[in-house]
This record gives structure tokens, sequence and C-alpha cells, in this order.
């Protein structure tokens, strides 16, 4: 009774965590029972500090073996926003099974190093335990932010060598995979496979998506015309779909059509997201009037991302003083301190423009931005790296400029972007555009 009263009813704060942690201090036995229900709690309120006492109270009780308790605080702080201390306690685990692993899997995807989630995905197999389908979609989630096709193919082909079951969420994870790798094909062969009966709203959604982001707009509406054939009811999910489909292709008038049949014939109110479809579609027109217009009749308050997506269309259209004008209301309506990307895109507008000056003084609102990150896939194994990582180990440098036709005296007196004008060496810039051509090297010589 009192778990579900508990799971009903979670606490706002840990106020109440805390009190039934004290009264477990008194029994081990209750203890093993009651503390991975308690954990839970806390990851869902992200509950640091009770949950730092839960684990004190799972060590002081001998409980730092059990794999259930020691699973859930892998879990728990991932969800509390430290992964160190998820690792730290996924390390010290005498004995893992596949609940630890995928634990820890999740808790890598959830700070956005799907690398290392699928480092510790093969690390698990390694060990001899065998993948469940939770750990797949796991992996297949990793496998679609780093756009590792490969891989991905693999942990279809060992679903299929293990006789695992695809269950609903398993292949909807598959065509999500595949779909952001760019094998529309794969995705539709795995859609395809499943009977009509057996396709959940989330199955639908993810075939559309993938096809309408692919660009093929025609072929999204006509899955979602078996859709609702099938007796399917379209959510929000499904019409954010279509509506990037039209955004991406140019299809104003099938966008607004999609956009008021979301909410004449099925009731739902559009989102920010659906507004920043209609914004962008409208944008990317050229019907600046229109986007501002649908922005000022929004029911939510516009964000950054609907400015910036006006934004980006002032981009794309060269309309500079249109992009002044959505800059001082976004930063008059209070814009993200943390979110440069809207400055970079003006000045990048700048610099295009020939506003060398202008360009510097937005230049240095940006300050320094988190490095991004590119992967590369050779064979198996992912490799990750990114602008002004160390260059040193890149042996065959000039065998790749060679390949490219550069000889670096030539073209630093050339003012070449791919050397530093000061010291005739190359730019980090470059640095990354070189490690894909060292990789292809390495793959042609293994091939």
């Amino acid at each position: 009774m009192a778990t579900a009263v508990t799971a009903a009813c979670p606490p706002v704060d840990g106020s109440g965590i805390i009190a039934e942690a004290e009264i477990l201090k008194l029994s081990p036995t209750r203890s093993r029972l009651s503390l991975p229900r308690l954990i839970k709690l806390c990851a869902k309120s992200a509950a640091l500090s009770p949950a730092e006492q839960l684990h004190a109270l799972s060590l002081k009780h001998g409980l730092s073996s059990d794999l259930f308790i020691q699973s859930a605080l892998v879990s728990l702080y991932s969800s509390c926003g430290h992964l160190q201390l998820s690792l730290q306690v996924f390390d010290r685990m005498l004995h893992r099974n596949v609940v630890a692993w995928t634990a820890v899997i999740n808790a890598c995807l959830s700070f956005g190093i799907p690398d290392s989630a699928l480092s510790y995905f093969f690390r698990m197999l390694d060990s001899g335990i065998v993948a469940d389908s939770f750990a797949i979609v796991a992996a297949l989630s990793a496998c679609a932010n780093v756009g590792a096709l490969n891989v991905g193919r693999g942990l279809h082909s060992y679903m299929k060598k293990t006789g695992m079951e695809i269950a609903e969420f398993v292949a909807t994870a598959l065509i999500n995979m595949y779909s952001k790798c760019g094998s529309i094909q794969d995705a539709l062969r795995v859609f395809n496979s499943i009977t009509c009966a057996g396709r959940t709203t989330q199955t639908w959604n993810a075939m559309i998506h993938g096809l309408a982001v692919h660009g093929l707009v025609t072929n999204a509406v006509q899955v979602f015309d078996e859709m609702i054939s099938a007796g399917m009811r379209p959510n929000e999910v499904t019409f954010l779909g279509l509506l990037c489909g039209c955004s991406h292709c140019g299809l104003v008038e099938e966008g607004k059509f999609f956009f008021e049949e979301m909410r004449r014939e099925y009731g739902i109110q559009p989102g920010i997201k659906h507004y920043g479809c209609m914004v962008d579609l409208l944008g990317r027109a050229g019907s600046f009037a229109d986007a501002y217009e649908m922005i000022r009749d929004m029911r939510v308050h516009p964000n950054h991302i609907i400015w910036g997506a006006l934004l980006n269309a002032c981009r794309l259209h060269g309309n500079i003083h249109a992009a002044e004008r959505v800059m001082e209301i976004m930063r008059d309506e209070g814009r993200p301190a943390a979110d440069t990307s809207h400055y970079v895109m003006l000045s990048n507008m700048y610099r295009d423009a020939g506003m060398g000056e202008k360009m510097a003084q937005v230049r240095a609102m940006v300050g320094r931005k988190p490095k991004g990150l590119s992967y590369v896939q050779v064979g198996s194994v992912l490799h990750a790296f990114g602008v002004g990582d160390d260059d040193s180990w890149i042996e065959n440098s000039g065998e790749i400029m060679g390949k490219l036709g550069f000889s670096g005296k030539e073209e630093e007196e050339e003012d070449c972007d791919l050397f530093d004008s000061n010291s005739g060496n190359l730019t980090d810039a470059h640095v990354e555009f070189l490690r894909h051509w060292d990789f292809l090297i390495h793959l042609e010589a293994n091939t």
C-alpha cells in the first residue's frame, strides 16, 4: 500500500523521502526492499540531497553488491546531473547485469556523449552479457545521434542472430536510427515488416518524420493517410513531422493546411515547435510579414527558438535590416545567456556583407563557445574529434595535403585559409578536416 501511495503522489521535494529513509535506518531488511522505490522517486524529482543519503544508507546496510539498488543509483545520479558520480557507482560494482549496463549507457546518452554510450555497450557484450531490448534501443539511439549506420546495421543483425523479438518500441528505434543515419530505404523495410495492427502511434510518427526530413513529403503524407485509414489518431508529434517536411521543402500552402487541420479536425493546440516550423516555413518563403504576424498571434510566448527561425530566414534572404530588428526584439524579451547561435548567425551575415567592424562587435558578444565534435566511423570503431584538438598524431598531413594539391608554403603565400597567416601552420579549423582525410587514407589502406 505504501508503495502504491508513494508512486501515485511523488513528493515535490526530498522531505518525504528523507523522513522515510530515517525509518529505514532501523531495518536493513526493509531497506533492501524499499530503497529501489525511494531512489526512483529521487530520480523523478532530481533530488540530489536525499539521493546521497539513500546512497549512504545502502552502504551502511551492506547493500553495495545489490544489483537493483546499485543500478538504480547509476540512473539516479545521472538524473540529478552528476555523470561522474553515476560512473563512479558503476565502476565500483563488483557484478553487473544488463540492467546496470543499460543504466550507464542511458546516463551517457542523457549527457550528450553517444560515443561513450556505444563504448559501454560493446564493453557489455565483451563481458559476456547478452543485450536485451532496452539495451539495444539505447545503443540504437546512440547510433542515430552520431550517424553510425554500420554499427546500427550490426545491432539489427545481432537482434536477428540472437532471435530477439522486435517489439514495437524496438522497431520504432530502428526506424528512427535508419532515418537519422540517412538510410530511409532500410527504415521503410523495417516499417513495412510490421503488420498494420502492430504499429503504434510512435511507429507511424517515426516513419512520417523520417520521410519528411529526407524531403519525401509526398510519401510522408501518404503514410499519414494510411495511419488515418488504419484508425490511428495522430498526435502533436505526427503533425510536427509533417510541418517539418513542409518547411524543408518550402511547401507553404501544404504547411498551412496541416497547421489548420491539426487544430480544426483533431483539437490539437500547436506548441512552440509547431509555431517554429511555421515561422521557418513562412520565413524561408520570404513572407516576413506573415511570419511576424504568426509570432504575434501565438498562444504561447515566443522563445529564442521562434525568433531564431525568423533570424535564419533573414540570413537565407540576406536581409540584414530585418535580422537586426529581430535581434533587438530578442534582447528586449530576454534571450537566454547560454545561447550564442543567434549572435554567430548575425556575425556571419555581417561577414558575408563585408561589414567587418560590425562582425567583430557581434563576435565579441559570443565569447567562448562549447566545442562541437565530428564523428568518423572506421569499421566498427567510432572516433570523435573537434576543432582545436591536438594534431600531432596526424602523421599523414603532408600526404593528405599532397593529394589535395596543396603545399604549405605556396598556399601560405596566397593567404589560403588552410594555414595560419603568421606561422604557416595548419589552423585549428582544418585539423578536423585533415582528420577526416587521415581516416579515409587508413580505410583505403585496410581494404
